[in-house]
């Protein structure tokens, strides 16, 4: 517990950090490209799959070719983590996810960058429950509750949450390295990662009790809406 809090600290000192002055950052050992046009899975401008080998993105039309002359990197070490452990760790939408990961490492450093994540927007903190951030789901919970910053904190969590995740995807990776042979990580990170697949099942299920119970305020309880004016006066 208190290493999650430790890395959810960290990473509001970053950003914050990032606000307040030049951009500076950490080396991660992100292995950002591939050697090949063969070995690119997602168009580093769309972050649509490449299923065949071909010069440009056949989604946006991309030019590929830059990414076709350069070395490949050395074997992932535990100080390391390349577009694979990301892609295991990540699961759902990964593609997307990769394609914005790759603007906090433009230059082999990290350093914030904002963008806009919608699910992340509109869920809330129950997007951080989804993508298992378990120490942010109680920090946006809370924030949510405090006059005159519930509305700022979400909005501030639409423009962070790719960051956000991009640090907590690294540190997890980074903790399972230390931990686990390098012939297993992908099943470890793939277990470790991914999403809580029951929080869409109760975010629908919370949501319908919701209506139902203004739909009864409205019309079904004595006081409701629509009855306040002609209920009994015991009710009033």
């Amino acid at each position: 517990m208190s290493l999650h809090l430790i890395n959810a600290v960290e990473d509001i000192r970053k950003v914050v950090g990032v606000l307040t002055e030049s951009p500076r950052g950490k080396t991660t050992g992100y292995l950002m490209n591939e050697s090949t046009t063969e070995n690119i899975r997602f168009c580093p401008e769309c972050g649509k799959g490449i299923t065949q080998i071909s010069k440009f993105c056949p989604h946006c039309g991309h030019s590929l070719e830059k990414f076709a002359g350069q070395p490949k990197s050395g074997p992932p070490s535990l100080t390391q983590v390349d577009e694979d452990d990301f892609i295991a760790f990540i699961g759902n939408n990964a593609g997307y996810y990769m394609h914005e990961f790759k603007k906090f490492n433009v230059s082999g450093t990290d350093a914030f960058s904002p963008t806009w994540n919608w699910p992340a927007f509109w869920g809330g903190f129950g997007w951080l429950l989804y993508r298992k951030m378990y120490m942010w789901t109680v920090i946006a919970f809370v924030l949510i509750l405090i006059p005159y910053l519930g509305l700022a904190s979400w909005i501030a969590l639409g423009v962070g949450a790719n960051y956000l995740y991009y640090q907590h995807a690294k540190n997890k990776i980074l903790e399972a390295k230390a931990l686990h042979q390098s012939g297993e990580i992908s099943v470890v990170l793939s277990q470790i990662g991914g999403v809580n697949r029951w929080v869409p099942i109760a975010a629908t299920i919370f949501t319908l009790l919701l209506l139902v119970a203004f739909m009864a305020f409205l019309f079904w309880f004595p006081l409701g809406i629509f009855n306040l004016f002609g209920a009994p006066s015991k009710y009033i």
